[in-house]
């Protein structure tokens, strides 16, 4: 072995928490996600579009029921929840879900999922997406 000293790169890494299927839940991770850096966040709005259902239970806490619930969602509403998702990722805007006051994951009632974005998008060919507003996720009991 020469004199000189073993250099060993290393990559800033980031470990998401879990988070709770509440609004505060989505609020922290909002801030889970706003203070990556722009290559993390990158990474984390590709993996959502590519398989939101995955993404999202490998990011908030699900009952088995709610991730039932997620996969008999229509394919293209799902398709829609991850474009929106990914596009609020890399424009960092705000992430917000909305329970009726009387919520009760257990308790069996049916649930109405509403995509209540307010996200407004445009793109110039080479440039990344611009995006203002808001995700929204509002779920109504039946």
């Amino acid at each position: 072995m020469s004199g000189r000293p073993l250099l060993i790169k290393t990559f800033k890494s980031y470990i998401m928490e879990k988070v709770a299927f509440t609004p505060a839940g989505f609020k922290q991770l909002e801030t889970q996600l706003h203070e990556l850096s722009d290559s993390a966040l990158l990474a984390e709005a590709n993996a959502v579009l590519a398989d939101y259902i995955s993404w999202a239970d490998d990011h908030i806490i699900f009952s088995t029921a709610q991730i039932s619930y997620l996969n008999g969602l229509d394919s293209f509403f799902i398709a829609t929840l991850a474009s929106n998702a990914a596009i609020a990722f890399v424009n960092r805007l705000p992430l917000n879900l909305v329970l009726p006051d009387d919520y009760d994951e257990e308790e069996g009632r049916g649930k109405w999922f509403l995509d209540s974005s307010t996200i407004t998008a445009s793109n110039t060919p080479g440039e990344p997406a611009h995006a203002t507003g808001e995700l929204i996720y509002t779920f109504e009991i039946e």
